[in-house]
């Protein structure tokens, strides 16, 4: 990879009971410490999008999306600290709980709904975005 090409990631917003996990970023990251997210990372050569969120969301989390439904919400595209960065956002539907085992990336995950995720000034606009995004999705399947 040449270095000013951009960095490619795979992204899960994981649903559960209309509740989505989000994951609270420990505060060495390199883009973006102490902020919530959802879980995903970069895509490895020769692995499609969504083999890379099964596998980040699994790693970061230590739940196997694999069996749910899986959508495609959105592409995206930012440059942060000099780097380039682009993407897709999942919308993961998950029908049984699964327990929540954090990798040292994340401190802290908490599910909530989608009015508790917009009225909240914690929460980036991007990731309320992705949420309301997900939310049209879910109404019109």
């Amino acid at each position: 990879m040449v270095k000013n090409d951009p960095k490619i990631a795979a992204k899960g917003l994981i649903l559960f009971k209309g509740k989505y996990l989000l994951v609270l970023r420990n505060d060495k990251e390199n883009i973006d410490p102490s902020t919530w997210d959802i879980p995903g990372g970069g895509i490895e050569e020769g692995e499609t999008a969504l083999e890379a969120v099964i596998r980040e969301v699994r790693e970061e989390t230590g739940i196997d999306i694999s069996p749910c439904k899986i959508f495609p919400i959105k592409n995206w595209t930012l440059k942060k600290n000099g780097i380039k960065l682009g993407g897709v956002d999942f919308l993961c539907i998950l029908e049984n709980y699964q327990e929540i085992k954090l990798s040292p990336e994340h401190i802290r995950a908490k599910w909530l709904g989608e009015r508790e995720i917009a009225k909240s000034k914690k929460i980036p606009s991007w990731l309320k975005e992705t949420v309301k995004l997900a939310a049209a999705k879910i109404n019109n399947l």
